[in-house]
């Protein structure tokens, strides 16, 4: 977890100018002189690190308007950044698979700033007082887990379904036989049965079924072909069908963040 949100703070400081570093470690580095150094996490004597040092500041990678706030304080940004939740975007920055960020407010960008779209959908949720279900198969419970992550998740998210076999999706989420015979699990048809099986338990739904590979491809359907239907209970549905590069690291992560963004614009009134 703590890498993508690293990587995130770090996108957002180098829009602002800012030259930065990422380090995954256990210790504390010796800090220099001349620059910030950021803590994202618990570590073994932090507060012997932070010693009243101007420049050295622990932050909680869960506490995201902390974060916004000190990066508005020290590096404020000269105009508003956009986030675009999609499996490409020639006019963005690519930072996490399935997001890009622009100066440009392009058709589907989201002003999420630097907080990831998990946290920014949370609050969404919180703000209408809606529950939230997912059903995932390619993605193996990694939506969810991203859901859930965030402390006070409990609120909105109710529950999530990994009907990763065939078996599992006729089981739990009311898919139809024949609908796996004629157009396969990896097909709008697929997804728009888990999601309305979704929605029995939730206000809004989303499904994902794919193949992020590194095997598993069909004709028509390489490594990176992700169907994700969206919907809300008692109103419209919808399905789209994503190819997605990189490996089944980069699907599964792109996959789940395309899948919050189209309930982010569900959300807040426009068409997915």
């Amino acid at each position: 977890m703590a890498a993508p949100l690293a990587q995130r703070l770090a996108a957002r400081l180098r829009l602002a100018g800012a030259a930065c570093r990422i380090e995954l470690t256990a210790q504390l580095p010796m800090p220099h002189e001349d620059a910030w150094h950021i803590a994202l996490g618990e570590f073994p004597g932090l507060g012997r690190w932070l010693d009243g040092n101007a420049t050295k500041i622990a932050l909680s990678p869960l506490d995201w308007p902390a974060l916004q706030a000190f990066c508005d304080a020290h590096f404020p940004l000269r105009e508003p950044v956009y986030t675009v939740l999609a499996d490409r975007c020639e006019a963005g920055q690519a930072v996490l698979p399935g997001e890009f960020w622009s100066t440009a407010p392009l058709p589907g960008a989201l002003a999420l700033q630097a907080a990831p779209p998990e946290w920014a959908l949370g609050q969404a949720l919180l703000a209408a007082r809606a529950r939230l279900a997912v059903a995932e198969s390619c993605t193996g419970g990694g939506l969810a887990a991203r859901l859930t992550d965030l402390p006070g998740s409990s609120a909105y998210f109710d529950r999530g379904f990994v009907t990763y076999s065939n078996a599992a999706k006729i089981a739990l989420l009311d898919v139809r036989e024949e609908t796996l015979a004629r157009t396969g699990a990896v097909s709008e048809a697929t997804a728009l049965e888990m999601l309305r099986g979704a929605l029995g338990h939730g206000d809004l739904a989303v499904a994902i079924t794919g193949i992020a590979g590194p095997g598993g491809a069909a004709p028509g359907k390489p490594v990176g072909t992700v169907c994700i239907a969206w919907g809300r209970r008692g109103g419209a549905v919808a399905a789209d069908t994503f190819h997605f590069p990189g490996d089944r690291l980069a699907v599964r992560h792109a996959a789940g963040s395309v899948a919050l963004g189209r309930l982010l614009e569900l959300l807040h009134g426009r068409p997915g």
